[in-house]
């Protein structure tokens, strides 16, 4: 009789403990065993291999910005009603130049025009030094990224009359609209002082052509991660920055438990030069992991400057 007690009490506990196993692998329930639930940080092992541009040769020419461009190389314009078929002509044909000379293209819009153009006859006293009477010109909405200084809005004014064959007013305000600044070469159309025998040099051409040689596209960067794991619970924030041309859509955030895929987060969209906080708590993960992946847009589903700089690796220090 006492050995059928044994038996079944050694069954009994025998099923409890499958019990108790079964609820810690499926119902993600922490055994309170001593000195096991202690949290433990990770720390990087691998960073993002890939946080700057391509190298651009400097030149003479000045930007008002570093890395100052539109975000794509087809910029659109836009016309006042104030502006005469005369200095319209005078505009078009400053566009045509840069066309022919650079891989810039331009194109009409009605709305939301990367160049928005105004005329008049009256032209502001110049008070201040750098002041253009014949026009002015210049980036006004601008969106530093960190890896460019983004131009998403610029403005030229025409005042005086085209006194040279050559459209040099209206060529000299929109290369300060693409964000341009005056140049000490006196041959130069960006000359502080105008002169008909001015011209659109090679130097500012081969520029136009380093700036805009990287394709407009979003480049999303993990910009700073954190992650601690109490038993099988991983607690961790991470911030997501796009510091590419363009708002990047539909990002995916995986995080890995070694090589095993923990869970997939939707950070929707990140926009031009702005940055995603996400904060995670008891993300349930083996309670043996020993290293932390994180990656965005690991199937390449958006189109990117760069591709090699969308993961981050974090381990245990004891590893």
């Amino acid at each position: 009789m006492k050995t059928t007690s044994w038996i079944i009490s050694f069954i009994l506990i025998g099923l409890l403990g499958i019990s108790m196993y079964l609820l810690y692998e499926n119902m993600g329930i922490e055994l309170p065993i001593i000195g096991t639930n202690q949290p433990v940080t990770f720390f990087p092992i691998e960073k993002n291999t890939q946080t700057n541009p391509e190298p651009i040769v400097p030149t003479t020419v000045k930007q008002f910005y570093p890395r100052m461009r539109f975000p794509q190389k087809s910029i659109s314009y836009e016309f006042d009603s104030g502006c005469t078929s005369k200095k319209q002509d005078e505009v078009l044909r400053a566009f045509a130049e840069l066309q022919s000379k650079t891989v810039l293209e331009f194109y009409p819009a009605s709305t939301e025009a990367g160049i928005k153009i105004t005329c008049s006859n009256l032209a502001p006293e110049p008070k201040l030094e750098g002041h253009f009477v014949a026009g002015e010109g210049g980036p006004t909405e601008i969106i530093n990224t960190t890896l460019f200084a983004v131009i998403l809005e610029g403005k030229i004014s025409l005042f005086r009359e085209e006194q040279c064959e050559t459209p040099h007013i209206a060529l000299h305000e929109i290369l300060h609209a693409l964000g341009f600044d005056h140049t000490t070469n006196p041959a130069s159309i960006l000359y502080p002082t105008l002169d008909c025998k001015q011209i659109l040099d090679n130097v500012i051409s081969e520029e136009i052509d380093n700036i805009y040689k990287i394709k407009g596209a979003p480049d999303l960067i993990i910009t700073n991660v954190n992650a601690t794991k109490t038993g099988r619970y991983l607690n961790f924030n991470i911030e997501i920055s796009n510091q590419g041309l363009e708002k990047a859509t539909g990002t995916i955030l995986y995080v890995y438990a070694d090589s095993n895929l923990a869970k997939e987060f939707d950070m929707e969209e990140i926009g031009l030069g702005t940055i995603k906080i996400l904060k995670v708590e008891n993300l349930r993960i083996a309670s043996n992991t020993n290293k932390i992946v994180f990656s965005v847009d690991e199937k390449n589903n958006i189109e990117e400057i760069y591709e090699d700089n969308n993961r981050v690796e974090l381990a245990l220090l004891n590893q």
